[in-house]
């Protein structure tokens, strides 16, 4: 390995910069039928976690097993692989220890990522192969999200902090960190005008704070919104979140739903992952989608999908994970990431099978589902009810497509003592055909649910949601 030395002026400090030769490694790229995947191997034991598609288009992977980063470019096949070291620091990155879950891009360039646990935030200046650490007094980022001003505002988790990375007219940077409370546990991060949203995994609810300003630099933040606004609990370990809007969109880790919570009214709708063979709670972690954007891309820890909802017409397509890892059934997708240009590709890691992965959603599936009713009532005096669903194919398609069911009555997204038959429930799409659902209430519940109606195809899966009402 070849190391060049540069000395630069760091943080009004003088810092020694390594320039890394670094060493190449060809992925394989899987061939597999299911079109809308792309999966990129990686050198065995990497424990790929956070990425990062950068503005030029290379993905960067953090490798949690090793304490490296891994760059990929999808055009030209090719990873190269950088040790993550600050040699004007004895702090370096340690394998084995700690797991990178965030990375960004900045306004000028630069990459940022940090190891959970650790006090520090590196940076890593791509065109010339650099790192450098910065100290974080309270703990490193969670998740980090780039501001207007420069600056790369951040959530700690176990260090119950709300931080912030400002760089200053002489190109010094600066870490501060406000404090929100014991056990508050914030998770993910929202950025919208002069405020800053957080999801609180501790506190099991949505606060916003009132981002302050002097001198062009945060003086501090004042928390002007709390959802809900009692101390009642309505969340189960909200991890993620995205604004549209009048509407919060957040991920309930502790459940199978994407949930939207209507600022004007104050309603909640749970919109259920579809049903997996696995019965288990799919686990919703991230949220990704552009402000304004037609889609919400989330990843499914426990689903082995990636979900794909469309905002406007409230349908989720989910894209399966067609690889296993050796010593289990389960692949696990830490993290994604959606391209900056282009709000329909997403990439997320297989953190363990040494994979990842990259979905077009541009790749129209074969077929589609089309119920007679959205709205489904169910009382005592009738407990059942029947709808038919239009499955639509064409004569190319020769994959059958199963049925089944999802519900927002239970937090598996299983339907509890709600009965869901469909006539049939196995499908041929080379033309169009009818299915008969039929309903039946054994004792759910009064209450409004959210029912979800979806076909497999074994690679991709189409959910359409009813708002399906229990009185008695």
């Amino acid at each position: 390995m070849k190391i060049i030395l540069a000395v630069v002026l760091v943080g009004g400090m003088v810092s020694v910069f390594a320039f890394i030769e670094n060493t190449g490694h060809a992925p394989s790229l899987l061939k597999t039928s299911a079109q809308y995947v792309k999966e990129y191997s990686l050198p065995d034991g990497t424990g790929p976690n956070a990425l990062l598609v950068d503005d030029s288009g290379t993905v960067w992977i953090s490798a949690s097993n090793s304490g490296n980063l891994l760059s990929l470019d999808p055009s030209r096949g090719g990873i190269t692989n950088y040790k993550i070291k600050d040699y004007s620091e004895p702090q370096n990155v340690k394998g084995n220890s700690t797991m990178i879950w965030t990375m960004v891009q900045d306004l000028d360039g630069y990459i940022w990522f940090a190891e959970l646990g650790m006090k520090s935030i590196w940076q890593l200046d791509p065109k010339i192969d650099t790192f450098h650490v910065i100290h974080s007094e309270t703990g490193a980022p969670f998740q980090m999200k780039v501001g207007k001003n420069h600056d790369i505002w951040f959530t700690t988790l176990r260090g119950d902090t709300i931080g912030v990375v400002e760089k200053s007219i002489n190109g010094n940077y600066t870490v501060t960190s406000f404090d929100v409370g014991n056990n508050t546990t914030p998770a993910g991060l929202y950025l919208k005008d002069d405020s800053i949203w957080t999801a609180n995994i501790g506190t099991q609810n949505i606060l916003q704070y009132k981002i302050n300003t002097e001198n062009d630099l945060v003086k501090d933040i004042s928390l002007i919104g709390t959802i809900p606004k009692s101390n009642v609990t309505i969340f189960s370990s909200p991890t993620d979140l995205h604004l549209d809007k009048n509407s919060v969109w957040l991920t309930e880790h502790g459940t199978s739903f994407l949930t939207r919570y209507d600022m004007d009214t104050g309603k909640i709708t749970r919109y259920p992952t579809s049903a997996n063979n696995f019965h288990t709670v799919t686990l919703p972690f991230w949220i990704h989608g552009t402000e304004n954007g037609k889609y919400l891309w989330f990843n499914e820890h426990q689903g082995n999908k990636i979900g794909c909802f469309d905002v406007k017409n409230k349908t989720l397509v989910e894209y399966s994970i067609l690889s296993v890892p050796k010593d289990g059934y389960l692949t696990y997708p830490l993290n994604l990431y959606q391209d900056p240009k282009d709000e329909k590709i997403v990439w997320f890691s297989e953190w363990n099978t040494d994979k990842v992965g990259m979905i077009d959603g541009h790749i129209q599936i074969p077929f589609n589902i089309v119920p007679s009713t959205r709205n489904v009532v169910l009382s005592s005096n009738s407990p059942d009810y029947s709808i038919d669903v239009d499955v639509q194919g064409n004569s190319e398609n020769s994959n059958p497509v199963s049925l089944n069911a999802s519900s927002s009555i239970t937090s598996t997204a299983e339907l509890g003592n709600l009965t869901v038959k469909f006539m049939p429930n196995l499908v041929d799409i080379s033309h169009d055909q009818k299915v008969k659902v039929s309903i039946h209430d054994g004792g759910v519940d009064p209450g409004n649910y959210t029912m979800g109606i979806s076909a497999t195809d074994g690679y991709v899966t189409k959910t359409e949601f009813l708002e399906l009402s229990v009185v008695k």
